[in-house]
């Protein structure tokens, strides 16, 4: 019989909020979100990323992102530049103050991750990691 208490969907679900969640809180303390962050980070490790391949890495629709990088243009964090092949292409690149918040909340990321992961052994994440990554690869779009 169906459990939803114990579908693997609803368990991975409930877990991924809360993760969010707490993430979230320890990332507000320094006054940013979560949001701001992972595209910090993602234009950080990227060299060039336009505004559409990071909606694709962040998961979230062009017009979120564009709205997103709006406020962090506004701040300063970020630098918006038209390509030179096309015009219509905005480049990505984090300003000095940009950079310097993405580094230090790189620290508050690992050492949430660490608090995350006490007491599970590689091995164990390993196998977490590749039983997600086959489930995901089960389903099939549409």
């Amino acid at each position: 019989m169906f459990n939803l208490d114990d579908c693997i969907a609803s368990i991975t679900s409930r877990s991924a909020k809360k993760l969010a969640y707490c993430f979230e809180k320890r990332l507000n303390y320094y006054n940013i979100t979560r949001t701001q962050w992972i595209a910090l980070y993602y234009i950080s490790i990227n060299k060039t990323i336009t505004q559409k391949q990071l909606a694709d890495k962040m998961s979230l629709k062009e017009p979120t992102v564009v709205r997103l990088l709006d406020k962090m243009e506004l701040i300063g964090w970020v630098v918006r530049v038209n390509s030179e092949n096309d015009k219509r292409i905005k480049l990505l690149s984090l300003t000095d103050t940009g950079q310097k918040i993405e580094t230090d909340m790189l620290v508050v990321a690992e050492k949430f991750r660490n608090d995350v992961i006490s007491g599970i052994s590689a091995e164990e994440l390993e196998s977490y990691k590749s039983v997600l990554n086959k489930m995901l690869s089960n389903i099939k779009d549409g």
